[in-house]
């Protein structure tokens, strides 16, 4: 009973940013798929994004989006935060990651059951800080002594805030070993710490200065402001302590200071290597409720390599693959092209190796470059867009067609859906082409098939096939212009090798893995002023030797990294 008094207490440090600090959280969304599988069934809408401070997404307006000035971290920060700050990475009797005592990440408002869930987390949180190992991480002195508490408040806090504590901060945190009854030491100590772990300077990644920009537009950021901007960004957590002294001098004011740190950070793997594999997952549609990613299971009878146990490593290989290209200065056309593969007794002999000689951890390895070029022939997509006991064809054209290049072929007509078609059959792709052939079917179709018939080569769950098993010889060959979106000639296209050259080639790919590398970056919609942002890198993709964490650098030197804009009431 005395911590719940105490944990009561904890809240007069942050009463008064409470009442006068909102929370929002950074903007989320997902694109939908809007295709009508092999069967007849729909989902979704179709890519799109919601509206952004500029009114067209697609024209480039120069100028500074507006932007809330107190973003909310969000959920997977959350844990990285609390991670590095603290050394905690599980709670609770089932020691799990923090977060998920939250609620999802939203807009808006904190709603009260979400600030319950907040102050339920951080009960836990100091707890197993102060009755475990990383108590130190915390206090470094017995709370008992003179001045200990004083010190770890200022210390703390200006990692726990991102920046120095005022003199009036202080004073309201040593508010809390000042109460009737008294609370012991480590009683106050552990208050002391929840106190931080529920304020709005701890959970919200506030924007606050008001200082005006040398170009007349928006307020230019502080260097503390620009240092948590850069470690969110780069790494989802706090500044290290090379940051963190780059911002106390003051040394995070121009582009040229910015970079310098952003190439650093960059170069840090372990921290950074999370960033890559979330944002690529997000690009993939990993994280798109409506897409089909790890939802199908396939009849264990037509593919006996089939386990449903073995989904979350073949994800793990995608992670792995994303990484891989990332560090290896690649490039976007290497995100298609590369050979590079992750292998282990999951995948081993679906890819054409010895299971034996492989265990449970993935290895690194090269696969034919002809056969397997980039994370559209691995195994994770392939047995993903398929059906139980069959390709599909069209699932995997829609994806490539809509999230590669960015050709909207429509909804299906409702009348078609739940369509079937009988007769004998020797492939999979004849069949499809007689369900596709009513007029009413074209136009869509036209769009979708020629992509998902040239990935014909490769089965349900991955895995090279010369013959259907329906019984006849793979087709993989098609005659279309849908892969080459910039002068509509018609290509000849037989391999999923010419395919991807084609797709890396294609002017609205790179437009759309820059557009979404903005938006995954500064958590907002696509937008006219971000769209400028767009082109430049979009135009920086199609030179040789820009690599993905070459456009990661380039995020920072945006003006919109260093200014903000206030929204219009």
């Amino acid at each position: 009973m005395r911590m719940r008094t105490l944990r009561h207490l904890s809240y007069i440090g942050t009463t008064i940013f409470l009442t006068s600090t909102p929370f929002f959280a950074g903007c989320t969304g997902a694109i939908e798929d809007g295709i009508e599988d092999d069967d007849g069934n729909t989902s979704g809408g179709g890519p799109g994004g919601g509206g952004g401070p500029a009114s067209n997404p697609e024209v480039c307006v120069p100028g500074i989006p507006a932007t809330t000035q107190i973003p909310r971290m969000l959920n997977r920060q959350y844990d990285n935060t609390v991670r590095d700050l603290l050394g905690i990475t599980g709670v609770g009797t089932d020691n799990k990651p923090p977060s998920e005592m939250l609620v999802d990440d939203f807009d808006g408002p904190l709603t009260p059951p979400a600030w319950q869930f907040y102050q339920d987390a951080a009960a836990l949180i100091a707890k197993a800080v102060m009755t475990g190992p990383n108590k130190s991480r915390f206090i470094s002195c017995d709370p008992s002594a003179s001045g200990c508490l004083e010190e770890t408040i200022k210390t703390f806090g200006r990692k726990a805030f991102r920046r120095p504590l005022t003199a009036e901060e202080v004073a309201r945190f040593q508010k809390l070993g000042q109460t009737t009854p008294a609370g012991t030491p480590d009683e106050v100590a552990e208050a002391t710490l929840l106190g931080f772990l529920v304020s709005p300077s701890f959970l919200l990644l506030p924007e606050l200065t008001t200082t005006p920009a040398e170009s007349g537009e928006g307020i230019k950021l502080s260097s503390h402001e620009v240092a948590t901007k850069l470690s969110y960004l780069l790494w989802g957590s706090i500044p290290d302590d090379m940051l963190n002294a780059a911002a106390d001098s003051n040394q995070l004011q121009t582009k040229e200071q910015i970079l310098a740190q952003a190439e650093r950070m960059i170069a840090v793997r372990e921290k950074t290597g999370p960033l890559v594999t979330a944002f690529h997952r997000n690009w993939a549609q990993m994280n798109n409720g409506s897409a089909h990613w790890w939802k199908m299971d396939h009849d264990t009878e037509t593919y006996p390599l089939y386990s449903a146990a073995a989904k979350p490593s073949w994800q793990a290989e995608l992670d792995a693959f994303f990484e891989e290209v990332a560090f290896g200065g690649g490039s976007f056309k290497d995100l298609l092209l590369s050979n590079i593969a992750f292998v282990n007794k999951d995948n081993a002999a679906i890819y054409g190796l010895d299971p034996s000689s492989y265990g449970a951890e993935l290895t690194k390895v090269e696969l034919d470059a002809n056969e397997r070029p980039g994370f559209l022939t691995r195994v994770g997509f392939l047995s993903s867009y398929s059906g139980f006991n069959a390709t599909s064809p069209i699932l995997r054209g829609a994806f490539i067609a809509t999230y590669m290049l960015g050709v909207n072929p429509g909804a299906p007509d409702p009348a078609a859906t739940m369509m079937t078609v009988q007769g004998d059959f020797k492939t999979q792709r004849a069949y499809v082409e007689e369900l596709t052939k009513p007029a009413n079917c074209k136009g869509c179709h036209s769009i979708v098939n020629p992509p998902g018939f040239v990935m014909e080569r490769y089965d349900g769950i991955g895995k090279l096939q010369t013959t259907d098993p329906r019984g006849g010889a793979i087709d993989a060959s098609v005659t279309t212009n849908t892969v080459n979106l910039g002068d509509g000639n018609v290509k000849e296209i037989s391999s999923a090798l010419q395919l991807m050259q084609e797709i890396v080639q294609a002017p609205k790919a790179t437009r759309l893995y820059a557009q979404e590398w903005v938006s995954y970056a500064f958590g907002r919609a696509p937008n006219g002023n971000d769209k400028c942002v767009v082109d430049q890198l979009d135009t920086k993709l199609s030179e040789s030797g820009y690599s993905v964490l070459d456009l990661m650098a380039d995020l920072t030197q945006t003006d919109s990294f260093r200014v903000r804009v206030r929204a219009t009431p």
